[in-house]
């Protein structure tokens, strides 16, 4: 059973990663969100560990949700700071990139949480490893990927 979960998640992120590739066309803004995706994925593990967690099959797809997601944020903020608007810099883009960020995980919080209540147990671990993942999503990976897109933006701008 856990090797055909660890297969469906390799299957999942190469097929992320395949068409994130299709769409950025390049190594360069493609590999970061797959680089941040995997972070994320090893921080969520990690809080489960900590707290002792039973990682279950609801619990594994709770996991999935979250990467997409993330993948969906990532692609949010790779999106607004390639618009060619000359008023606005690259932070200025960010910061508009995370309004709508912040908009979807409020979303997903509200609707994940009757889940919780009315789970009785079975849903429990998808509603826990989602909002964990999503939350660690919006705490952590979203602002490092924000500052790489920032650094990487700044240093490959055309003068």
């Amino acid at each position: 059973m856990v090797k055909y979960i660890f297969i469906a998640g390799f299957a999942a992120l190469l097929s992320v990663a395949i068409i994130v590739f299709i769409r950025y066309k390049g190594f360069k803004s493609s590999a970061f969100p797959l680089i941040i995706c995997t972070s994320e994925i090893l921080i969520t593990l990690g809080v489960a560990a900590l707290i002792k967690w039973d990682l279950d099959l609801p619990s594994i797809a709770g996991i999935l949700a979250a990467i997409g997601t993330g993948v969906n944020d990532q692609i949010v903020i790779l999106d607004e700071t390639k618009h060619k608007e000359q008023f606005l810099n690259v932070k200025q883009k960010i910061k508009l990139a995370f309004g709508i960020i912040m908009g979807v995980y409020f979303t997903a919080v509200v609707s994940l949480l009757p889940l919780w209540w009315a789970g009785a147990g079975l849903l429990k671990g998808f509603v826990f490893t989602t909002l964990t993942g999503i939350t660690i999503g919006v705490l952590i990976t979203r602002p490092a990927f924000a500052d790489i897109v920032k650094i990487v933006e700044e240093k490959y701008a055309s003068p």
